[in-house]
């Protein structure tokens, strides 16, 4: 009768639910998004997300759906008239970075040129491609589109030497292939070879837009995609034989020749503007295998290959017919969209890309105060606090691990909403073309990154833009960011209870703080460098601990004979159970020094919206198709599992909403797994 009886008590509030003011402590949990129907007992994500996964649909132009996206797309149209009216009534400086973000956005927006120039604007880099007649213009013409982060074959980078974090590394990695799950390109089952013949149609059109006969389009079509499925199953293969720690190969530049010789890599480096003595191949397997692609397909085959590199990176920022084809098979076929984005959205999305700190400025000036960057910064200290006692408690570390962790936990940097200094986009080159903004865009990131690789002191540089909505932890800094962006509801309420805040915002921190201590994390010091400092015991506690998350995980079922894999999520479920219990843990000792555990709002007790604000931040809905993707490819875990599948290892959710043994979210006490 318990499951009845809570079933009744909440059915009326369900139904007598009357719109909540932005300032009712109701509007923080709203009982429309509750299904009362499942008991919280047996499925706590659909008990609290139930109504909201009933009323809400996925927008048509969206391959998912959730707090996260709803908080983006929110944030979006924000700064859709922040721009607008920057350029409109010619707020800013001329030259500025502000008054650049929003001329880059305007031409973007000005859709009557775009459709006069119809392909026009990737002309002059087409028809370099074309003229290639030697190995000499080949070379020159991939520099140009890696000028310009468009990557035939491969890719080069610059960022943090994983060895030696104090300096930067050129890396080299796989690129060259529009479908980033390589396995797209194997797969015999029925829907992936209906999606391969419609790849190859795609391609063939899109030539067709540039003035190709069909059946000249059609024959340039399929040696486009062989060249790109050849550079798939040379990928595929290499993975066989290329364990994780072998993604970090360092060669000289004479060095390279020895493993691909199609390139004169002192020129090749020259010409892009890289002053170094060693690069770092991240998979020399597949790296040593782009000579036999090149050469098995040749120099004629190869160019419709580049141009077709160059049209799918170019086709968002064309004409109509570009888009539309374009959004056609990556937006419907392959992601199951029934609408394409706004095309405003499109031109944001390139702007912040391009320009993103500028359009950081301008969002700061006018939607983050000083007081919500104390209210998070006071929370942040409050997690640290708890974390550095939780620490001292652990029994399972030997006390020289233990020291070493504390170490690491003692020496983490926090950033919080914005950078105290914007980059200048001095350099940056508006035109009047907006793919050649676009380009010019990626030109100015890859150069920038190039100025920094003889610093001798690597800065702590942000790596999201301040209205991203997201937060992150940097393993190679020991530093963790949280942006503006996501400091606004439901993740953070200024003006909310505790229990609403720990169990949103306060879980996404300590979800960062912890990916310190993950499987990943855990093998780098408190400088950010590789360093073993477990000892054999501790690491094979470890190890059982996550081999049991491992094995929980790989038990769900979110498809029809489609499984989550738990080994490829392990960081980030470690992070959120890890991260759930060190919030709740703050949030109690609040509570303790408060005196307010019975301090119950709308017929829940401060527990209790702990867990249902949790529950709120990860809801979600996605397609099909996207999900089955992300089922292959992505580290986190579908919604429902980041809620159930912490909590049904978390007590003090059992004792708060009274879980006994044969609910659906009882675990027996020796299976529930504590991280940290």
């Amino acid at each position: 009768m318990k499951k009845l009886a809570i079933i009744l008590c909440y059915l009326p509030f369900l139904l007598g639910c009357q719109s909540l003011t932005e300032n009712s402590s109701s509007n923080y949990i709203n009982r429309n998004d509750l299904d009362t129907l499942v008991a919280p007992q047996d499925n706590f994500y659909l008990y609290a997300n139930g109504g909201w996964m009933h009323h809400e649909d996925i927008p048509k132009n969206r391959g998912s759906w959730g707090s996260y996206t709803e908080l983006r797309v929110k944030n979006n149209l924000i700064i859709k008239g922040l721009l607008t009216d920057a350029y409109q009534n010619n707020t800013y400086k001329k030259g500025s970075n502000q008054y650049k973000a929003a001329e880059f956005f305007r031409i973007g927006m000005d859709l009557e040129k775009r459709e006069k120039e119809k392909g026009a604007p990737i002309k002059p880099i087409l028809d370099q491609v074309n003229e290639i007649k030697t190995f000499f213009d080949l070379q020159s013409a991939i520099i140009r589109l890696h000028k310009h982060q468009i990557n035939p074959f491969f890719k080069p980078t610059i960022f943090q030497d994983l060895k030696q974090p104090q300096k930067q590394a050129v890396y080299l990695e796989l690129s060259g292939i529009s479908i980033h799950n390589t396995d797209f390109y194997a797969l015999q089952d029925s829907n992936s070879i209906n999606m391969r013949i419609d790849y190859v149609q795609h391609i063939k059109k899109m030539f067709m837009l540039l003035g190709e006969e069909e059946e000249s389009a059609l024959k340039h079509a399929k040696i486009a995609y062989t060249v790109e499925e050849n550079i798939a199953e040379q990928y595929n293969l290499s993975v066989k034989t290329h364990k994780n720690d072998k993604y970090y190969n360092p060669y000289t530049i004479k060095g390279l020749t020895d493993i691909c010789q199609t390139f004169i890599w002192e020129d090749y480096f020259k010409e892009l503007g890289i002053d170094t003595d060693t690069v770092i191949v991240t998979n020399t397997t597949y790296f040593s295998s782009i000579d036999a692609i090149i050469l098995k397909n040749g120099l004629e085959k190869v160019k419709q290959y580049l141009k077709w590199r160059l049209i799918h990176f170019s086709a968002p920022f064309l004409s109509s017919e570009f888009v539309d084809e374009d959004f056609r098979y990556f937006g419907m076929k392959r992601d199951g969209l029934l609408a394409k984005p706004e095309e405003w959205q499109r031109v944001l999305d390139a702007t912040n890309k391009a320009m993103g700190f500028a359009v950081g400025e301008i969002y700061i000036e006018k939607n983050f105060s000083e007081e919500k960057k104390q209210k998070a910064n006071d929370m942040i200290k409050k997690l640290l606090d708890t974390a550095k006692d939780r620490l001292s408690k652990i029994e399972w570390m030997d006390p020289t691990t233990l020291s070493y962790a504390r170490k690491k936990l003692d020496a983490l940097s926090v950033k919080v909403g914005y950078p105290n200094k914007f980059p200048s986009y001095e350099s940056f080159e508006i035109t009047s073309s907006y793919l050649r903004n676009v380009a010019n865009g990626n030109k100015w990131l890859f150069e920038r990154k190039i100025k920094k690789l003889k610093d001798k002191n690597v800065a702590k540089k942000w790596i999201i833009t301040p209205q991203t909505v997201n937060a992150y932890y940097h393993t190679l800094h020991n530093e963790f960011v949280i942006t503006a962006g996501i400091l606004q509801p439901p993740f953070f309420y200024p003006e909310a209870d505790d229990a609403i805040n720990y169990g949103a915002i306060g879980a996404v921190i300590a979800h960062e703080i912890t990916h310190g201590f993950d499987d990943i994390g855990r093998q780098y010091n408190d400088k950010g460098e590789i360093q073993n400092w477990w000892t054999r015991k501790d690491y094979d506690t470890f190890k059982q601990r996550t081999n049991r998350l491992i094995a929980q995980y790989d038990r769900y079922e979110p498809l029809p004979g489609r499984f989550v894999n738990g080994n490829l999520t392990l960081n980030e479920n470690i992070a959120d159970i890890s991260g759930m219990a060190l919030s709740y843990a703050t949030f109690s000792d609040i509570q303790k020094s408060k005196g307010e555990h019975d301090n119950t709002i709308d017929g829940f007790t401060p527990e209790q919206r702990f867990f249902l604000s949790w529950a709120k931040i990860w809801r979600s809905k996605t397609r099909v198709q996207v999900l089955r993707t992300k089922l292959l490819t992505e580290t986190h875990s579908p919604g429902e599992f980041r809620v159930n599948g912490p909590l049904s290892n978390f007590t003090p959710f059992y004792n708060a909403f009274d879980v006994e043994e044969g609910d659906g979210m009882w675990r027996n006490k020796k299976d529930r797994v504590s991280i940290w």
